[in-house]
């Protein structure tokens, strides 16, 4: 285990605070990535195009009910995207949660989509999940408590029986991706100190877990494969309030100095949810903020970020609530 100093990526760039440049057109050749949004009975969708140009929302009407938040991950693979929502489907007691997924294919039809069988434990507000493209697969891993459990769609719409991530205490946060055939889930710990990459096999046998000592809470983290290398954002009370920073875990097993990712993209205000994705190489970042501002940006293969872009100038007014972004 190694200690992550937090260091500016490029303090000379920093924006004044409120200070964020319109969407900006891709720097290089990328794909589309999908941005959603969750409100208590609908999700709004949006698509981010290869030339930089945003889609204007569109309204997805879900199985869920007000006014509880709905929790949504999402992947695309071979060109569709898949959604997995959840919320409360009936909010007088006994309030009863339940999954969803939803599939939107290439031309842009949305239909609904399989799920495993059986959901270990009784569902609850404080359920999470996390969604990848694992090999052309979609594997769905969630939270219950300080459990975290997976399970894999199947090539004719069946899932993998239920099985634990071999995580240790109690889990603050946790995101997930792919290598291919390895998935990858990163957790933290319950303050935040702690980043931890749990890596499983093609074959299923989980790795030794590779940790970070995060000098300050990590309440949020997203993760994304880009190349070979493991890309980790986290929203952190570091900077009060929540400020954006991001490190590598490489290929040979190192982990890079967390850097400030406002220092470069600017800044934003308050940090609430982060999403990212790749792209072609690069990494992609969406951020919301307590303000209702939604903010996006783009870490060329270079390393140096895109100025944060207002993505609700871009695409349209939207209510702002759990978020989730996925490309290929």
């Amino acid at each position: 285990m190694r200690r992550a100093l937090l260091v500016p990526l490029a303090v000379s760039t920093l924006l004044t605070a409120g200070a964020v440049a319109p969407a900006q057109a891709a720097p290089q050749a990328l794909g589309d990535v999908h941005l959603i949004t969750s409100h208590a009975q609908t999700l709004d969708h949006t698509i981010r195009h290869a030339d930089g140009t945003w889609q204007p929302w569109g309204t997805l009407t879900i199985k869920s009910v007000g006014p509880q938040p709905v929790a949504v991950a999402s992947a695309v693979i071979n060109g569709a995207e898949h959604v997995i929502y959840y919320g409360p489907e009936k909010h007088h007691p006994p309030v009863v949660y339940a999954y969803h997924h939803l599939v939107r294919d290439t031309a842009g039809n949305w239909t609904d989509g399989s799920l495993p069988d059986a959901m270990p434990g009784t569902p609850s507000s404080t359920d999470r999940q996390a969604a990848a493209n694992l090999n052309g697969h979609l594997a769905l891993v969630r939270q219950q408590g300080d459990v975290l459990a997976l399970s894999i769609q199947q090539s004719d719409d069946s899932w993998s029986a239920w099985e634990t991530v071999p995580t240790s205490g109690p889990i603050g946060s946790f995101s997930a991706t792919a290598n291919g055939g390895v998935l990858r889930v990163v957790t933290t710990n319950f303050d935040g100190s702690l980043v931890t990459d749990h890596d499983r096999a093609a074959d299923g046998a989980w790795s030794q877990d590779s940790t970070s000592f995060y000098s300050t809470a990590t309440p949020r983290v997203a993760v994304a494969q880009v190349g070979a290398d493991l890309h980790i954002v986290a929203a952190t009370s570091f900077d009060a309030p929540y400020a954006v920073w991001h490190t590598i875990r490489h290929a040979n097993g190192s982990w890079d100095v967390f850097g400030a990712v406002e220092a470069e993209a600017g800044n934003i205000t308050a940090v609430q949810q982060i999403a990212v994705t790749s792209s072609r190489g690069a990494l992609q970042l969406v951020a919301s903020t307590t303000d209702g501002g939604l903010y996006h940006t783009i870490r060329a293969a270079n390393g140096t970020w895109q100025r944060f872009g207002d993505v609700k100038g871009a695409a349209g007014a939207t209510s702002v609530g759990d978020i989730s972004l996925a490309g290929e």
